[in-house]
């Protein structure tokens, strides 16, 4: 089946979106929101665990050691999300041109990338490691109806259960936090006539959705790796258990039976929105890969899959490390 990135399905959706009117009913809304926060809950735990996916499962102590060992870097990453929850609520706002595409679009893509370091412990074996990344809101440069943004912060400590020498491996149990934030907007070009239920309808016009979710998670997992001349492979398992929000909000105006909308519990001054809460949900993963080792310089190749709702990930690292 067709895997298809976000841009594409962002492209698509703008697209869809435009000169499109429909009736739809604060039911069909709700329904639709609950299973995208759903979807989310499981999926942003994964997405979480991007960055910090050097190969080492320990770098050594920073003091007292011969040489200090510490480390900068960067990561590009993504995970994937199943896309039929995100279509069905943005086809409730009038997308439906994202469910009429000729192929088969199963998947979206969420990117994320990370300024990291990671420093070695004092006296025992074990090292810390520190993550953040940034994305402001900001428009595609081909559709600019259409935004991106988001904040993903983390940090771990891992023990070494075994510091390795030139015979045995690296073998290191973690625990880490990560914060996560993110959203995806998009103007909509024509109004859209909401059926309250009850009463007469009220109309929202040309407005600009966005969907939003955020998540806090814990995450748990142990890592081995070997060294051979320049290359370390490396191979893991982890354990993510999360708190997430997720949603809609609509800027916009409403006219017609505004009473209803003001009766609303997704009423807002600016328009409409829902969040959702899900309680903990865990995510089981395995990930692995290889660096290639040239002196101080180490470039990361990573990949990741998700045994809770089979989606995959991967990320590149470049980082110096001493």
């Amino acid at each position: 089946m067709k895997k298809k990135i976000l841009i594409v399905a962002l492209l698509i959706l703008s697209m869809g979106m435009q000169g499109f009117a429909q009736t739809t009913t604060i039911s069909d809304i709700r329904q639709n929101v609950a299973a995208f926060s759903s979807a989310m809950a499981e999926s942003l735990p994964f997405n979480s665990t991007l960055g910090l996916n050097w190969s080492d499962a320990y770098i050594g102590k920073l003091f007292p050691s011969a040489i200090p060992h510490f480390g900068v870097g960067l990561s590009l990453g993504f995970t994937s999300l199943d896309l039929p929850a995100f279509s069905d609520l943005m086809s409730a706002f009038g997308a439906d041109g994202i469910n009429d595409m000729p192929f088969n679009m199963d998947r979206m893509i969420l990117p994320a990338y990370t300024l990291e370091a990671r420093i070695g412990g004092f006296f025992l074996p074990f090292d810390m490691g520190f993550k953040f990344g940034y994305l402001p809101e900001v428009n595609f440069p081909m559709a600019d109806s259409l935004n991106i943004h988001y904040m993903l912060v983390g940090f771990d400590v891992r023990y070494a259960l075994m510091e390795g020498n030139v015979i045995l491996p690296k073998i290191s149990l973690g625990l880490g936090f990560n914060y996560l934030e993110g959203g995806i907007g998009a103007s909509v070009g024509s109004d859209i006539e909401i059926n309250p239920g009850s009463g007469g309808n009220f109309t929202i016009h040309a407005p600009k959705v966005g969907l939003r979710w955020e998540a806090y998670t814990f995450d748990l997992r142990a890592q081995i790796s070997k060294s051979f001349l320049i290359i370390t492979p490396y191979l893991g398992f982890g354990a993510t258990y999360g708190w997430s929000t997720a949603g809609y909000e609509i800027e916009t105006t409403i006219s017609g039976n505004t009473a209803a909308a003001n009766g609303l519990e997704e009423r807002t001054s600016r328009g409409l929105s829902s969040m959702v809460e899900q309680s903990g949900q865990f995510a089981f993963r395995t990930f692995g890969g290889l660096s290639i080792n040239l002196a101080v310089i180490k470039l990361d190749f990573s990949g990741m899959y998700n045994f809770s709702d089979n989606n995959f990930g991967a990320s590149f690292g470049f980082r110096f490390q001493l």
